[in-house]
């Protein structure tokens, strides 16, 4: 009998899983925008998470067995513990270099572009423009790159967003350098590093703090420059989101061995 309540009471967890998967998609789609990438895993992950619960519900309800065997879900129970374990850890180095310090006195930042709605900045490239004004402000000496090509339905480039942006909040257009071509973090790196001047600079990332881990791990690719984040605070909201999909994005990275 506690063994049936127990797993009742576990299954129950997975149906106010699904319903916050579901409740998550939408808040994001409509407070953000429901063209985010990889945002169809949130409704992916609540059908899933909702068909475990009803086979399972069906099964305490009924008595009626499962409809695979007792081997198979020993299995999957083993392989949903490794998945859950690797995530944790993966999601754990990601968190610790989101919260990393910036250094003083860089000699450049690069702002790393991110979507343009229109002509104006989404939420993350206002929220890297604004990090990147306050450091500018404090250290007068520093220049920035402002990073970023134009996409298909973007009114303006990410650069020119940047730099406008940057314009706004009071910095010298002189102390801008404009890189308006790239599509990725390491076309960003890859363009913005030969408009660099000087001997053995010290540059910044200018990214969200979920971004940091993997924008790092791609600048490392990049010898004879030193490399430091400028962290990017990243809404509430959102935040659960980007980490999931930077889960995905760093496996893939280090899958096809691109960092």
């Amino acid at each position: 009998m506690k063994k049936q309540l127990l797993g009742r009471f576990v299954n129950f967890l997975f149906l106010l899983g699904a319903l916050f998967s579901f409740i998550y998609y939408l808040l994001n789609g409509l407070f953000i925008r429901f063209g985010q990438s990889l945002l169809f895993l949130w409704p992916l992950l609540g059908v899933f998470l909702l068909a475990r619960f009803i086979i399972f519900e069906i099964h305490y309800k009924t008595g009626k067995p499962l409809p695979f065997s007792r081997r198979f879900v020993v299995l999957f129970r083993i392989f949903a513990c490794l998945s859950i374990a690797f995530f944790i850890v993966v999601e754990g180095i990601i968190l610790h270099a989101a919260f990393t310090n910036p250094p003083a006195n860089l000699d450049y930042i690069i702002v790393l572009g991110a979507k343009v709605n229109g002509t104006q900045p989404s939420g993350a490239l206002r929220n890297r423009i604004d990090a990147a004004s306050e450091y500018l402000h404090e250290y007068p000496s520093a220049r920035v790159v402002a990073s970023g090509g134009q996409g298909a339905d973007e009114g303006i480039s990410e650069a020119e967003c940047i730099k406008r942006g940057l314009i706004q909040r009071g910095i010298d257009e002189s102390r801008i350098i404009m890189e308006d071509k790239s599509t990725s973090t390491f076309e960003n790196l890859t363009f913005s590093l030969p408009l660099i001047e000087g001997e053995n600079p010290s540059i910044g990332l200018v990214t969200n703090n979920f971004h940091v881990y993997r924008s790092m791990k791609i600048a490392e690719t990049f010898k004879g420059y030193e490399f430091s984040a400028v962290p990017v605070a990243t809404s509430l909201l959102s935040f659960p989101h980007y980490m999931l999909r930077e889960f995905c994005a760093t496996v893939v990275g280090f899958l096809t061995g691109s960092f």
